[in-house]
């Protein structure tokens, strides 16, 4: 089964790990750590602080390498998340 690309965050995720709507229905665009019951765990979270928060990934944590880092970096204003605050 082919992984997930959340909308918001721009991680590649397993179906099993989807976010969810208000009515509990699963919400593929998000994975469930950037979006549950309908609305996005973080709220004030802006662009810059996610980029900074995926380099810091690959740097502190090892859990992405950074040319990972860099490569989600560069889709990120083309996610549904990102491009919503441009309307």
């Amino acid at each position: 089964m082919k992984p997930l690309q959340c909308q918001s965050c721009g991680m590649m995720f397993p179906k099993e790990d989807v976010g969810t709507n208000r009515d509990n229905s699963p919400n593929e665009d998000f994975c469930y750590n950037c979006f549950q019951n309908g609305e996005f765990t973080d709220h004030h979270l802006t662009l810059h602080n996610l980029e900074i928060r995926l380099l810091e990934m690959a740097k502190l944590h090892n859990e992405i390498s950074l040319e990972e880092a860099q490569q989600i970096i560069r889709v990120l204003p083309d996610l549904k998340r990102w491009r919503m605050n441009h309307i």
